[in-house]
């Protein structure tokens, strides 16, 4: 409702623009980072501006006097490495150890970001705030603007728009942004929190995400060829978005992730992956993003 939301500029490389966010406040969510998995120079314009903005928002939240608990949007690219067997289940206690700025940039960012603004909001001298940070997935359900087609669902908005030639045999973790926006405020309202919690649903194929889009829209231009695997290797040596360590995670199956956490402490119940595709292919349509 209008009456009860105030809009405040930030920006996450700017310290004292949280001030007048901040005044009052007793909690705070913080959701921004920089979510590009590539750039010209990846230390600067991904990892930094994640950390730095992460210490930024933790900072302004200990010299407020009032904000006791801070809740901070991660990834679960903070917790799967590389050097697991593909059917390694992971769970809140483990770190990504394997990322670096040059093989996986944003995952780097997640862990850096992360640890920093827990370090500072748990830091000896200083007034020491409640830090929760939550790790979600691949992020689906309805498109509220135009940028958020820039995100996690510009896969299923590429598909829509027939721009990829075939359907590879990927398959993702995912997680309704509804779900995950339930995650954040029960754990903002927690008396006593665990200290990380896993936000995904279950993993699904990106060759079903196509099925059920194809059937549900006819009218989007959502391809049916499948893709061979060994094409997908080829074209991440041209694509950016691509890498191989990205691919033998993803090809065939998706990492496993344990979300009894968030289910048993904070009762949360997920949405199927199945509907979080439909209700964003919808919102796309409702949208007119697809024109």
């Amino acid at each position: 409702a209008p009456d009860a939301l105030e809009l405040v500029r930030g920006d996450l490389e700017d310290p004292g623009s949280f001030e007048a966010a901040r005044k009052g406040c007793d909690h705070v969510i913080h959701t921004a980072s920089a979510v590009v998995l590539t750039a010209k120079d990846p230390q600067r314009e991904i990892v930094d501006v994640a950390v730095e903005g992460a210490k930024n928002v933790i900072r302004a939240a200990r010299d407020s006097g009032t904000v006791r608990r801070v809740v901070v949007t991660s990834s679960v690219a903070a917790v799967a490495g590389d050097e697991k067997p593909q059917a390694y289940v992971f769970r809140e206690s483990e770190w990504n150890a394997t990322a670096t700025v040059k093989n996986d940039a944003y995952a780097t960012s997640t862990v850096q970001a992360e640890r920093a603004a827990r370090a500072l909001a748990e830091e000896p001298g200083g007034r020491k705030i409640d830090f929760v940070a939550i790790l979600p997935s691949l992020v689906l359900g309805p498109v509220m603007t135009e940028q958020h087609l820039r995100t996690s669902p510009a896969i299923l908005f590429e598909l829509m728009r027939g721009k990829w030639p075939g359907v590879p045999n990927l398959y993702f973790q995912v997680v309704d942004v509804r779900d995950l926006a339930k995650v954040h405020v029960m754990a903002l309202e927690k008396d006593k929190p665990a200290p990380r919690y896993i936000a995904t649903s279950a993993p699904i194929a990106v060759r079903e995400m196509a099925a059920a889009l194809r059937e549900t829209f006819p009218d989007a231009k959502v391809p049916k060829l499948p893709l061979p695997d060994i094409l997908m290797y080829a074209t991440a040596i041209f694509e950016p978005r691509l890498t191989f360590a990205f691919l033998r995670r993803n090809l065939g199956a998706a990492p496993v992730f344990d979300n009894a956490l968030a289910k048993t402490e904070l009762g949360l119940t997920f949405r199927s992956p199945v509907d979080s595709v439909l209700d964003t292919g919808r919102s796309m349509v409702d949208g007119g993003y697809l024109k």
